[in-house]
This record gives structure tokens, sequence and C-alpha cells, in this order.
């Protein structure tokens, strides 16, 4: 009798193990502090004047904020052939508030490498945990690492459901 039980035990123990270790665990990014910017976010960047805050240009672009702190830009500023893909890093602050990093090659007309772009901004995200707000700094950079220009841009978003 005490052998089927603890049978049984040992049965249901490892059939909780075994589900425990293939369910995969759900956890919402708006209910992680440090993990809420986590998603993919659809933005509307108003490229701006530095010095006079004025607005140059809107374009849209999309961001991909992945756990562990990289992200993935993809903006539309300018054509894909004369820039790459967006690759960055990002971190929590504090509550509501993140910085990101991020770079991508530019390219001349005939496809030589023009040189990169970083960017650094500071990212609040709203308390509904759908909406951010991007204010950056982009420095444009030639072939031998030279600064040849500095961007100013703001960038409202939406989470990506």
């Amino acid at each position: 009798m005490k052998n089927k039980i603890l049978r049984r035990i040992e049965t249901a123990t490892l059939a909780g193990l075994m589900i425990a270790m293939f369910t995969p665990i759900l956890v919402s990014a708006q209910e992680d502090g440090k993990n809420a910017l986590v998603g993919v976010w659809n933005l509307q960047v108003s490229r701006r004047n530095c010095d006079t805050g004025a607005v140059i240009a809107v374009v849209p672009a999309m961001l991909t904020y992945h756990r562990g702190g990289t992200m993935s830009d993809w903006g539309t500023g300018m054509s894909p052939s004369l820039r790459s893909p967006g690759q960055g890093i990002w971190n929590f602050e504090s509550d509501g508030h993140y910085s990101q990093a991020f770079q991508f090659f530019r390219f001349n007309a005939d496809g030589t490498l023009a040189g990169k772009q970083v960017n650094r901004t500071n990212v609040t995200l709203f308390n509904n945990g759908n909406n951010i707000l991007n204010n950056a700094v982009a420095q444009i950079f030639d072939v031998n690492g030279n600064l040849i220009a500095v961007n100013c841009s703001t960038a409202l978003g939406t989470r990506f459901q």
C-alpha cells in the first residue's frame, strides 16, 4: 500500500515537473517595470533642428525591444538602399524611464559605405504601457569615424498589438 502511494506521488511529481519544463511562461510586458518596453513599437519621428526645435520632417519608424537589453530599429527617413537596419541596446533607468543607443550603417547611392549613424535616446513609457515618447540625438560619422553632423528628433510611439 505504501509503495503504491509513493509511486503515485512520484508519478504526479514527475508529471508536474515535465509540464513545468515544457510549458512556456508568458509574462506581460506591462506587468514587469524593467521589461515593460519589450515588444514592437510603431513611431512617428519628428526630425528637428537641434537649435530651434523646428520640425524638419516627420517619418515613420519601427523599434523592437528584446528581453535582455538589445533592440532593433528600422527607420524610413532614407531609402533602404542607403541605410542598414539599426542594432543597439536599451537600459531601464527608473520607473517609466529608459535609455537606448543604436547604430546603423549609411551608404552612398553607388552602394559604397558612407559611414554610420549613432542614436542616443531618452525613452519615457506612459502609464498605460502602450505609448512612448523618445527624445534623441543622432551623430553622423563618415567612413573615417569623423563626426560630420548632429541631428535631433522626438518620436511618439504606440505598441504594436
